[in-house]
């Protein structure tokens, strides 16, 4: 009973270190002193009128900038009450590079120093002068000419949370350390002593509580990632970074596309982005989401939409996995659902970005969830009920909702699936036809095309062949395509007639660089097997375990466990199919964008999920023991692959003569050249 009290104090351990950055993460400081206030600035030049643009972050915390250059920005404070309470003053800085900051009192004639402010993602926190009556922002004059911007700024009546959270232990510690290196640290540690605990606990108890348990402790994991990466005490925290960055960019880029569409959409003013503009590279899956989010969490301001959809992604994915561990307890005994739901809720995310790859992950598992229902099922002999297959497919709708890389495997899988009942693929086929007839009719009042999934396959593939390291004088970027559509040909670079005609040219170009494709394509799976798998920003929650055991080494270990499975025959259909996004899914990607590896959020899962359970299974080790032969050349293939692959990449990115071989069409020929 000592171990599952360990236990026990170990998962409370993790689930509040998480709870406690709620504040933090999603609020950034504690309510501060709403007022009335009138913010003026004084442009450098005088002619032009300067204007100042207010944000509310949160509750009496702001965002002031200036629409042009200027000199001093003040703000007023016109409420006696809160001059007389307000004692602190937060501010932080996002431009020029140094302002000076002065307070003024009705109070106090004597005019105190003014405080240096630099625009270093700090915060500073700077005692008020009784009776404050305004703040004044002044800058250098040889800081050049550029807009004020005042990245926050609040009242408080004391400093308690401004530039520290406020701890039960601990305190003395600063926040960047404390956050950032040894919470996550500690519960990297934490976890991993769990998973060993967990076969100590009764499997009566440990099988009710996984669901919920795992997804407690996947919140807190989610929220201490995001408390890493978004403090307000050691940089820029999610409202004054969305406020100041993607919300200032224009409409429909990848960070605040989404949410205008949700924000327009509960408006009433249609699926739109803008007026009469409807998204040409985006399914309409998230930007429902954002929506969704919105009506829940509330969508008063587009900060407003991003934030409840930032909860939403939080929530689906800790629910997300609480079902899979609903799911998977049907199938593994308690503590390898444990071992299993805790590596994935561990894994590095992008929880953080307000884009559609931020959720991916979360649907795979609601897939896996799926397909463990269905093993059960046969496993114990009974049919597969209709309803069953039906919530199958329709989480892979979910995901061709939200992105169509899904459409190819999706199809691949229903055909293993039905191979006896073929019928059922009316099921797949009718939800895709659904999906995308219904996304092309309603878009194509807007575009002139009829389109059901997005027209940004061209672009996909134009990026892909830049990402790899060569003496092509191209880039990997959104003016590079636009570029090239709008100087070769009629049409429209957001239209689907602008991606064919750019697919055929890509299409060309392989034939014409044979050698380019295939360093493009190992260059890219290379990268993929050494640590690329693991898609999302790393913190020390993830990068701790890695310095045990490394990216690359934990990748080629998993993988090898898959194909041990599905080369010796143990399992060997629940196991692909468990693993299937590493199969029927990743390979797009290395003919494609790969965007830094953002689009493979769910391999790390299919990995986890197809290999770790068979690490527990005694008969899979009886299996590899009956086939031993088998077994050592599976083991000996991935070895030697392993300690090749880097040799052979080096040789390709080295070898000009093959890298640019042009054996089948003349290369003057291709409208992007010959290399340098």
């Amino acid at each position: 009973m000592l171990i599952v009290s360990e236990f026990a104090f170990a998962v409370i351990a993790i689930v509040a270190a998480g709870v406690h950055d709620i504040p933090g993460v999603f609020y950034g400081a504690p309510p501060g002193m709403r007022f009335p206030f009138n913010a003026s600035c004084n442009g450098l030049d005088s002619a032009s009128p300067c204007q100042v643009a207010v944000t509310e972050l949160s509750a009496g915390r702001y965002r002031f900038a200036t629409g042009s250059p200027a000199a001093t920005l003040t703000i007023a404070i016109d409420d006696q009450d809160v001059r007389e309470k307000a004692r602190h003053l937060l501010i932080s800085v996002a431009q020029p590079i140094a302002v000076h900051v002065r307070a003024q009192s009705h109070h106090d004639p004597i005019v105190a120093d003014p405080v240096d402010v630099l625009n270093v993602f700090r915060r500073t926190a700077i005692p008020l002068p009784h009776g404050a009556s305004g703040i004044s922002l002044a800058t250098d004059p040889g800081t050049g000419s550029t807009p004020i911007v005042v990245a926050e700024f609040g009242l408080f009546e004391n400093n308690q949370g401004l530039l520290s959270d406020v701890r039960p232990l601990f305190n003395e510690i600063p926040p960047q350390r404390y956050h950032a290196t040894l919470i996550p640290r500690a519960l990297a540690r934490i976890c991993l002593f769990t998973i060993v605990a967990a076969f100590f606990v009764p499997p009566a108890w440990l099988k009710k509580l996984n669901p919920f348990l795992l997804a407690a402790v996947a919140f807190s994991l989610c929220l201490v990632d995001l408390a890493i990466l978004y403090s307000p005490y050691t940089g820029r925290d999610l409202r004054s970074y969305y406020a100041g960055g993607p919300l200032q960019d224009m409409a429909g880029n990848n960070l605040n596309g989404p949410i205008w569409e949700a924000k327009r959409l509960l408006q009433g003013q249609g699926f739109t982005f803008a007026d009469g503009v409807v998204s040409w590279a985006k399914m309409p899956g998230y930007g429902l989401f954002s929506a969704v989010a919105g009506l829940t969490f509330g969508h008063q301001t587009l900060l407003d939409v991003v934030m409840s959809t930032l909860w939403l992604q939080v929530f689906f994915y800790s629910a997300a996995l609480g079902f899979f561990a609903w799911a998977g307890g049907r199938l593994w005994r308690p503590p390898v659902v444990w071992a299993v739901g805790l590596l994935i809720a561990m894994l590095p995310k992008q929880l953080g970005y307000t884009q559609v790859d931020s959720v991916i992950a979360p649907v795979v598992l609601l897939i896996l969830a799926a397909f463990c229902i269905r093993f059960e099922a046969e496993q114990n002999d009974r049919p597969i009920a209709l309803g069953v297959d039906v919530f199958v497919h329709l989480t892979f709708a979910l995901w061709f909702l939200m992105r169509p890389d899904v459409l190819p495997g999706w199809a691949i899988v229903s055909m293993i699936l039905h191979a006896r009942t073929p019928r059922r693929l009316l099921i797949p086929a009718a939800l895709a036809v659904l999906i995308g007839v219904g996304w092309a009719a309603y878009k194509a009042p807007y575009t002139g095309e009829f389109v059901p999934t997005t027209s940004t396959t061209g672009a996909s593939l134009l990026c892909g062949l830049w990402e790899v390291p060569s003496r092509f004088p191209w880039v990997c970027s959104d003016d590079s395509y636009f570029a090239w559509v709008t100087t070769h040909t009629p049409f429209d670079a957001r239209s689907q007639a602008g991606s064919n005609a750019v697919v055929r040219e890509v299409l060309k170009f392989w034939i014409t660089y044979p050698g380019h494709f295939v360093v493009m394509v190992v260059h890219k799976m290379v990268r993929f097997f050494n640590g690329d798998l693991w898609s999302g920003t790393s913190t020390d929650l993830q990068q701790s375990s890695f310095q045990i055991v490394g990216r690359g080494p934990l990748i080629l270990f998993f993988l090898t466990v898959i194909l041990l499975a599905v080369v010796v025959g143990y399992q060997r259909t629940r196991t692909f199919l468990l693993a299937w996004v590493l199969f029927l899914d990743v390979p797009l990607f290395w003919i494609m964008q790969t965007s830094e590896g953002r689009y493979y959020a769910g391999a790390a899962v299919a990995l986890l999920a197809g290999a770790v359970p068979l690490l527990f299974d005694r008969d899979f080790y009886d299996a590899l023991f009956a086939r031993y032969r088998t077994t050592l050349v599976v083991i000996v293939g991935v070895a030697a692959l392993a300690i090749a692959a880097f040799p052979v990449h080096d040789w390709l990115l080295r070898n000009d003569a093959f890298h640019y071989w042009t054996p089948f069409l003349d290369p003057s020929r291709s409208t992007w050249g010959l290399a340098k």
